[in-house]
């Protein structure tokens, strides 16, 4: 649904084959809704995980092997930062099961954000300054809430 898609600025893990097998299937749609909103300064997408809120995500549905998936938690930074669940997706009218990354724990101001059904760079780019912070807690302090 965002960055990892075919054109997009992530797409290159899974184009990476020393970190695992990749296959895309083709495309796919969530069964439930979900709020996809654009997030911080960076215009980072994100999935909130509110099942039942927001829209059907379009997006790609791949095949990977479980050296692929702990090379993309990498990148979402699972678990800290993207938890991933198994959820229903429509892959050309079937029903099936995938692992989605979405982002839990979050600030409910989140949720007043406009909801998109994809994410495309070439529309609303995300700035790669973002990666610098990568590492850092500035994700976590922007979205997650607050722990008292």
């Amino acid at each position: 649904y965002g960055t990892l898609k075919t054109g997009e600025p992530n797409h290159y893990w899974f184009e990476d084959k020393s970190n695992g097998f990749s296959e895309i299937v083709g495309p796919a749609e969530t069964v439930e809704k979900f709020p996809l909103v654009i997030a911080t300064k960076y215009n980072i997408p994100m999935l909130l995980d509110q099942a039942g809120t927001g829209r059907n995500i379009k997006g790609e549905l791949y095949k990977i092997d479980e050296q692929k998936l702990a090379h993309l938690d990498i990148l979402e930074a699972y678990p800290s930062l993207y938890t991933r669940k198994i959820i229903q997706i429509s892959d050309n009218g079937e029903i099936i099961e995938s692992w989605i990354y979405l982002m839990n724990d979050f600030r409910e101001e989140l949720l007043k954000n406009n909801y998109l059904n994809e994410y495309s760079y070439k529309l609303l780019p995300w700035d790669p300054a973002y990666l610098e912070e990568k590492d850092g807690s500035f994700l976590v302090n922007c979205i997650k809430k607050t722990k008292l």
